[in-house]
């Protein structure tokens, strides 16, 4: 836990908590797929803040929780401090052949490149969807939508956005402001 003091008489003001314990950490190692999830929400209450967590997924498909922290405000300097004491507690200063999934959290992307380069970095499609549904497109672009983020080839991929594409060209051009290599499954590759 970490608190400051604005001067050496005053109360010590809450800064940041991290928790990532042991056996969580061993059980990520051994049961989880090469997989974590980042993600943050606020704290509401006597004591405003926010919590960062990242999760993992487990042979049966579950979230597997693997450490968070409190933070006063989330910013790039709380996401750096977590992402590096995740680095360190989990023994993966590489991170090569891991994949990292965040919602379309300004700055975290930065921090990510920069922190761990060697990992893959995707969006949550939900978050995504939410975004270019916002538009008030209608549940017929749903349908669509779907059908682009689950195709597996790139001939596939380019058949119907080609497809959405015709049909509303606002449409298109808005869904394509997110770079698909980060939600599409036809660029995801094998490794």
């Amino acid at each position: 836990m970490v608190v400051q003091k604005v001067t050496v008489d005053s109360l010590p003001h809450f800064k940041r908590y991290y928790v990532c314990f042991d056996a969580l950490k061993r059980g990520w190692k051994v049961g989880c797929r090469p997989l974590i999830g980042l993600d943050g929400c606020f704290l509401k209450g006597p004591f405003k803040s926010e919590f960062l967590i990242v999760v993992g997924r487990d042979a049966n498909n579950q979230m597997f929780p693997i450490a968070w922290a409190v933070v006063k405000v989330e910013c790039t300097d709380s996401w750096v401090r977590f992402l590096s004491l995740l680095s360190t507690n989990l023994g993966l200063e590489d991170w090569y052949g891991y994949t990292i999934i965040i919602d379309q959290q300004k700055g975290l992307e930065i921090v990510i490149s920069d922190i761990l380069p060697r990992v893959k970095h995707r969006n949550y499609v939900r978050h995504v969807f939410a975004n270019w549904f916002g538009r008030k497109l209608g549940k017929s672009y749903e349908h669509d939508f779907w059908q682009i983020v689950k195709c597996t080839t790139e001939k596939e991929w380019e058949d119907l956005c080609s497809t959405l594409e015709k049909k509303d060209k606002s449409a298109y051009d808005n869904l394509m402001k997110k770079s698909p290599k980060m939600w599409t499954m036809a660029f995801w590759g094998t490794s």
